[in-house]
């Protein structure tokens, strides 16, 4: 009877929501970077240097999402110079989700639009732009999280082989829920008492 009756609190406390979520941020360096040239006859892909965008020229960044925990209430894809000045002040956003880790021409034109970044009019070396991504990163159930980035002006960005610190990021904040403190302190009482309540001949 002892057991059914532990077994019924237990499942009580279970149902009864008795969980609290903590903010975990986490940031998640690219698997690859680089640029892409889409010009005819260009060798399209560049991916020992930095993240150039200019015209017919595209930067690209790819992520594990396995390096992604919990459930993502906040996600932003971060930026920074690696030369000055910037001369595309407005960079399109377009992101897709992936098999390939590593850059390819398969990553030319590719990704549906999510928005265009205004750089700050004052970003510095060792300064990000930030870019919100939450429900592109949300609903992407992929290996690789990608995006490829436009600008009609050259802009210079950061890469894994060449930054002042890191290079292109995404930002992320994950909800991570367990069980509330007290539920844990509840079970471990109901526990010992349950065992101190055994006959000495079941020990």
């Amino acid at each position: 009877m002892k057991a059914v009756v532990v077994s019924l609190t237990l499942a009580a406390l279970a149902g009864s929501g008795s969980t609290v979520s903590h903010a975990t941020k986490v940031t998640v360096e690219p698997a690859s970077d680089g640029s892409l040239y889409t010009c005819n006859g260009c060798n399209v892909v560049s991916d020992g240097a930095y993240v150039l965008t200019s015209g017919y020229i595209q930067g690209a960044v790819k992520f594990s999402s396995a390096e992604i925990p919990g459930t993502i209430t906040q996600a932003f894809l971060t930026l920074n110079p690696y030369g000055l000045p910037l001369f595309g002040p407005d960079v399109d956003v377009y992101g897709y989700g992936t098999d390939i880790g590593q850059l390819d021409v398969t990553d030319a034109n590719a990704g549906t639009f999510l928005g265009t970044l205004v750089l700050p009019a004052n970003l510095g070396f060792g300064q990000d732009a930030y870019f919100g991504v939450t429900g592109f990163v949300e609903n992407t159930h992929a290996p690789f999280l990608a995006f490829n980035l436009r600008s009609s002006g050259t802009d210079v960005f950061s890469s894994l082989e060449y930054n002042y610190g890191h290079p292109s990021q995404l930002f992320i904040t994950t909800a991570v829920s367990e069980p509330a403190p007290i539920v844990l302190l509840l079970v471990g009482l109901l526990a010992l008492g349950v065992i101190a309540r055994r006959p000495l001949a079941a020990r």
